[in-house]
């Protein structure tokens, strides 16, 4: 009987990349299918476009489910309810991609062989890199680095980037869905933390599987150029360093004290922020 995989991803107002994502994905799932060892379901959150997407999607990918919400999900909360509505089905795995990530030849097929390995108990996370060939995304070390991949076999990392990561049952049984308490950013770090405490062994499979570009800029809540009260309302917004999230985050990584630094650290580069030009 074939593995059931349920692919997830949170879109917004980025119609061509969702669509160049999507015919990447199809492209693999197409490849795979006539093995017969898996079947795939995309289950894609559309968190209020007003650019088309949904109906760009249905048309040219319909076998896609569409769950269409109002603009106040974000990444955590999209994926969240993505994750929420494909549990129903119960799949053999979950398989976590960002719409703006475009899978390489070859990757969701090197994903399933690393769970493989692993025997369906590992977390299994693809390197990004971006334009210019330079690590974007993918598997971190305790101090936030990215894992180089090696060629060949599976690395170990202490978290992830929730660009494109392998969710198997087994795994879901132990951690459930990702944070509530996160609206946009920390949820896939936070899920790294929690399989950790559990004993989850996370592995960056070989190679680099897929290409995203790093967000550009400088955060507002630390560019000088912005005044006080916009550095502290993009601090405070849900693409900021929301201070409640910041500090869960940090209690579970680290500890308290750690925590209590950390938000005293960034307090002060939304005081002082260092300079910085309006195009960095």
């Amino acid at each position: 009987m074939p593995q059931k995989v349920a692919i997830l991803l949170t879109v917004y107002n980025r119609r061509e990349k969702t669509l160049e994502c999507l015919k990447a994905c199809y492209e693999q799932i197409d490849g795979m299918k006539a093995g017969g060892e898996y079947v795939f379901r995309i289950y894609m959150v559309d968190d209020g476009s007003s650019d088309g997407t949904s109906e760009a999607v249905r048309d040219i990918f319909p076998q896609t489910e569409i769950l269409r919400s109002n603009g106040g999900l974000f990444w955590n909360q999209g994926m969240r309810l993505a994750w929420e509505r494909a549990s129903e089905d119960n799949p053999d795995f979950y398989l976590w991609i960002n719409d703006d990530t475009i899978l390489k030849e070859g990757a969701i097929a090197c994903l399933m062989e690393t769970s493989t390995f692993l025997r369906h108990k590992a977390i299994v996370v693809g390197t990004a890199e971006d334009n210019k060939g330079e690590l974007s995304y993918g598997g971190r070390s305790l101090s936030g680095r990215i894992v180089v991949p090696d060629p060949t076999l599976p690395v170990t990392c202490q978290t992830f980037n929730g660009n494109l990561v392998l969710v198997p049952h087994h795994v879901f049984r132990i951690l459930g869905n990702l944070d509530e308490h996160y609206q946009h950013s920390f949820g896939d770090y936070d899920y790294g933390v929690r399989a950790e405490k559990n004993n989850i062994v996370r592995v960056v499979a070989p190679g680099v599987l897929c290409v995203c570009n790093r967000n550009p800029g400088i955060p507002r809540w630390k560019n000088r150029h912005y005044s006080l009260s916009e550095r502290i309302a993009s601090l405070r917004g849900p693409k900021g360093r929301p201070p409640k999230e910041q500090f869960l985050y940090d209690c579970r990584s680290r500890n308290v004290v750690f925590a209590i630094a950390h938000y005293v650290s960034i307090c002060l580069q939304v005081l002082f922020p260092r300079r910085y030009s309006k195009d960095e």
